[in-house]
């Protein structure tokens, strides 16, 4: 099971396991001389998590992100701020061999659409080392 998502255009699946919850964009704090991948800092659950723009890890063109997908992969917890959310469901087939982009599994078509899966760990790994640069 895969949680699709949108941004721009592009559709996107992270897998449901790596998924804490998804919430509603508002409330984002902004932080001041941060990269443009970071939206800013929210509260949830008590904790104060970092929100990245996916649109701009993934390198493409988003339009305004209205959900934030919260994620956790070796103990990192994150939030993903997306274009939408659109759906729970599976992803057929497995994902091809060849990705696009190191952020990605590979891709998949799902109808007419062409879906990439997220590699998580690659893309929480490219954001430390752009946050520690």
């Amino acid at each position: 099971m895969h949680v699709h998502l949108s941004l721009g255009e592009e559709r996107y699946a992270l897998p449901v396991g790596e998924v804490l919850s998804i919430v509603d964009v508002d409330g984002v704090s902004p932080v001041l001389g941060a990269p443009s991948s970071v939206l800013g800092l929210r509260a949830l659950d008590g904790q104060l998590l970092p929100i990245f723009r996916l649109s701009t890890v993934m390198g493409v063109a988003g339009g305004e992100p209205r959900r934030i997908v919260v994620v956790a992969h070796e103990g990192r917890t994150a939030g993903l701020a997306v274009d939408d959310v659109l759906d729970v469901a599976d992803v057929a087939g497995s994902p091809d061999d060849a990705p696009e982009s190191e952020r990605l599994r590979g891709s998949v078509l799902i109808g007419d659409a062409l879906v990439g899966v997220i590699d998580l760990a690659a893309v929480l790994a490219s954001l430390e080392r752009e946050l520690s640069a």
